[in-house]
This record gives structure tokens, sequence and C-alpha cells, in this order.
């Protein structure tokens, strides 16, 4: 959490902007219907994406017996003296990179996971669904370091930035003078960090209810929330991201921090929602052990990144108490336990129908 103090002080240094508007005016502008805002700018976000999907493809392999290499995940993670091959990056190399932008204290538990896979595969010990359909590699209690390693730099890095960073009063409370723009493709330092926060989503700019295509990593799970009704892709596109954009270029300041809320509360409830579609998934499967640890490995890196949202409804320690509750051995855990784990995260949520997801 001193990361988001350091924040806070430094946003008190920040320029106010400029011609802002103290109440809410939306009525007053047109909002679009998707985030088709001609000069939106994040292609730093895209290149981080496919980075991680590039990534995956890389230790996956671990799951086909192949023994997989530390320091080459390790150049991925960091973008250093690694050349990129997938689709994406046929045409340029990226020069971004996802670990200095993953939450700080989260970096070196990363790295150690990534230690611990390229170990792992050496033995080639993977398990295979009953159906034989899956294999997956685990460590000795059952922990996929495959699945926390994805997940958790989901977490710490898409989702902490896109909610906590880039939505700051540091990134938000910046010059926003429109006026001053010079081209079509020009924009604010509050429009891009906007921007830059909704490429963290991974939603295409057509996203919502009604077209859930082409969404990648936390867009693609906001699709889950639905199943439930808890929220919808709407909330978070056309409430928080499309609405918020709208209020910047309108210089809404009042609007621009309601849909700052939005996404914030929103987006947090897709993680829980996920997690709690894997704990589903995990009783369902509680007797096959390959499928059992694969989903509970991925609910506890989804419920693990509730803690990095800097307006969590639940501290960072109810947050650990909740996936304490799995144990320390997933290849131990009962049905009981899971559904202690999902009852708990329901509960802190007022989720009542949890096993809708």
């Amino acid at each position: 959490m001193n990361y988001f103090k350091t924040i806070a002080l430094l946003s008190l240094f920040t320029f106010a902007p400029s011609c802002t508007k103290d109440s809410n005016d939306t009525e007053s502008y047109a909002v679009p219907t998707s985030y088709n805002f001609s000069n939106a700018s994040y292609s730093g976000q895209v290149d981080r994406l496919n980075m991680l999907a590039e990534m995956e493809t890389e230790m996956k392999k671990a799951n086909n017996g192949l023994v997989v290499d530390a320091t080459v995940l390790k150049a991925m993670y960091a973008n250093e003296q690694y050349t990129w091959t997938s689709s994406a990056f046929e045409s340029y190399q990226p020069t971004k990179d996802l670990m200095t932008k993953t939450f700080p204290d989260e970096q070196a538990n990363l790295l150690a996971l990534i230690d611990e896979l390229a170990a792992l595969s050496v033995t080639g010990n993977t398990t295979t669904s009953l159906d034989g359909e899956n294999t997956y590699l685990f460590n000795e209690n059952g922990f996929e370091p495959i699945q926390l390693i994805s997940k958790g730099i989901m977490g710490s890095c898409f989702y902490f930035q896109g909610t906590s960073v880039y939505l700051s009063d540091q990134k938000m409370d910046v010059p926003n003078d429109i006026s001053s723009l010079e081209g079509i493709l020009d924009y604010t330092d509050m429009q891009h960090h906007w921007d830059e926060s909704f490429g963290y989503f991974g939603a295409p700019k057509s996203f919502s209810n009604a077209n859930t295509s082409g969404g990648s990593f936390w867009a693609k799970y906001a699709t889950k929330t639905i199943e439930g009704g808890i929220t919808t892709i709407d909330n978070i596109m056309y409430d928080g991201f499309i609405l918020g954009r709208a209020a910047i270029d309108n210089n809404d300041i009042s609007s621009r921090n309601e849909a700052i809320a939005t996404i914030q509360s929103e987006w947090e409830l897709v993680t829980v929602c996920a997690a709690l579609h894997y704990l589903n998934a995990a009783i369902d499967n509680i007797a096959d052990p390959a499928l059992r640890n694969h989903e509970l490995s991925e609910a506890i890196a989804f419920i693990a990144a509730i803690s990095y949202n800097s307006q969590a409804t639940i501290s960072g320690a109810a947050v650990d108490d909740i996936i304490n509750s799995l144990g320390a051995n997933l290849n131990l855990v009962t049905p009981e336990m899971v559904n202690t784990t999902r009852t708990a995260l329901a509960d802190a949520f007022n989720i009542s129908n949890a096993t809708d997801y």
C-alpha cells in the first residue's frame, strides 16, 4: 500500500486540468456508443497484452513435456534481449515491457515462479485429466505455476495499471487543454492516460453486452460476469470508459470522476466473478486432480488480483484469508474447503448467487 500513498502525495504536485466543469454535464454533449475516439492512443498497452500472449505460448510448452528456459521467460517478461516472433510483432519489435509495470512487490514473486516452472519442466511430470484431454504441470503441492504467472501478470500488471495507476490523481489531474491540440491524432495528457487504462482492459472499441467478441485477457473474462447478472460489459464500457473519455473531451471532470469510480468497482467485480467461475468448476471437478488444481490455481490468482485495486472493497489481509482457506496443498482440498472459500468471497461482495458463475 505504500505505492498508493506515494501516488497520493505526488498528485498534490500535479497541474489542475484547464477549463473544467464542476458538475455532471453529460446532457450538454454527445456520448458515443463505442470507444471509437479519433485520437485514442494506447499502442503500448496492446503490445503488452500481445507480449503476455506470446509468453503464455512459451510457458505452455511445459504442459507438452517440453523444457522451458527460465532465462528466456525472464527475457520476455523484462523485454530484454528477446526477439518476439508471434504474428503481432511481424513488422516491429515492441519497446515496452511487462516487468516494470508490475506492482513492485510482486515482481520478485513472478520471477521465482518462472524459476519454479523451468525446474518443473525438466522433470516432465505432468498430470492429465481423467478424460485424457488436458495436461498440466503442477508443483508438489498442486499449484500450477503457468496459471499463477499468467493470471498474476493480469492482476499485478494489467489490472493494477488500469484501475490504480492510470486512473489515479497523479495521472488524471493533469493538463487537458483540448483547444491546444494541433492535429486529429494529437491528444492531451489526460486523454492519453485514460486511453492507456482502457488499453489494459483488453477490449476492442466496439465491445459491449451485444458484441462480446474480440476481447482478450480481462475483457474476455468480463463476458463471464454476464452469466450471473452481477455486472455487465456495458457498465464498464458505456458508463465507465466511454462516458469518462467523452467527459474528458468536454472537460466535465465531475462525470469523469464518476466514471473512474464505476470502472474501479465494475472491473473489481470481473475479478471476483472470474474467481467464482473457477471455484465452481473446481467443485464440479473435485475428483479430477488435474482439472481441479488447474481451476483452483486460476481462482487463486484472480482472488489475489483484488488487492491491486487502490479502491478495493476488501483489505489485502482479507484477500489473503480467503485464499488461505484453500490450504497449502491443493492435492488435499475437499469440496467443503472450496465451498468455504466461495462463500467467503461471495459474502465479501454481497453476492447471493455465487453458484451461477
